[in-house]
């Protein structure tokens, strides 16, 4: 695991937060792994590009990465992120994909007779919106490596947590799991249960109208653009966003349309432009 984030991103260390997230969503869309299905490598490049842009892209996170970075000791490279949090000791879970996402904070806590380990994860907007199985490694009271599987509902939210018996640990363990941060998807924002997303379009597409594939959550689908739609126009998917976590009833996607003009300038486009231009201001 590449552990030097700038590099990850093909930044410089001053690059500033618009840079950082411009090369983030060029390196996603790259290898987001809708796009390159069973391809592992891109895969594991997709996880590194997430881990890079969530420490990158948050201040204080960034700070301290950087502090560590410079700073000698077996630690370089590998910060502790907040104050007061204990790490459990284990750096490497070797539990599948999992593995890589969470933060383990292991306080020992007693509550009711029951001994509490808080777990942390960091989800995709994909595990969010389909819900997710999460196999997590820790000590058993043996001493050995004991795994415990998690299933994430759809709908989550940074900050839920709920508890997970966890008796393969030990009697009365507990796992209490909050989700800790949910990592941007260059495809979509999200906005509740509704996600959002742009489509760019010649001015022709708009005004004639066209369809065209795009991607939702549930995979590809084709979306019908209406003859005369307008820039900033949005289109509502209906029921194609993210089950709620309140009352499982799911969220829309909507589609903004963005006008896209040539790029390259040419007599015959002035001409055109000159025309259409005129037809503004009289109306023939």
């Amino acid at each position: 695991m590449n552990d030097d984030y700038y590099s990850v991103l093909g930044v410089s260390k001053s690059a500033s937060e618009d840079e950082i997230k411009k090369a983030y969503r060029k390196l996603a869309r790259k290898y987001h792994p809708d796009l390159n299905p069973g391809n592992k490598s891109s895969e594991q490049k997709f996880k590194e590009i997430n881990q890079a842009y969530e420490i990158l892209s948050d201040s204080e996170k960034r700070k301290e990465y950087d502090r560590e970075k410079e700073s000698p000791g077996p630690s370089r490279g590998r910060p502790e992120y907040g104050a007061g949090r204990e790490r459990s000791g284990f750096e490497d879970f070797g539990a599948g994909d999992a593995s890589y996402f969470w933060d383990i904070f292991s306080g020992g806590q007693r509550q009711t007779g029951r001994s509490l380990t808080t777990v942390r994860l960091t989800l995709s907007l994909a595990e969010v919106a389909r819900g997710a199985k999460k196999t997590i490694t820790l000590q058993g009271e043996s001493g050995k490596a004991e795994t415990v599987s998690v299933q994430i509902p759809p709908g989550a939210e940074e900050g839920m947590g709920f508890e997970v018996a966890a008796p393969s640990l030990g009697k009365n363990r507990m796992l209490y799991v909050v989700i800790d941060h949910i990592l941007p998807d260059p495809r979509f924002e999200r906005h509740g249960a509704d996600i959002y997303s742009d489509l760019r379009l010649s001015v022709p597409e708009l005004y004639f109208g066209t369809a065209i594939q795009i991607s939702t959550l549930d995979g590809e689908t084709r979306l019908r653009i209406p003859a005369g739609s307008q820039g900033g126009q949005t289109l509502r998917l209906k029921e194609k966003g993210i089950h709620s976590s309140f009352d499982g009833s799911r969220g829309h996607h909507f589609v903004r349309l963005i006008a896209v003009l040539p790029e390259k300038r040419s007599e015959n486009l002035d001409a055109l432009m000159h025309q259409l231009e005129a037809f503004y201001r009289t109306g023939q």
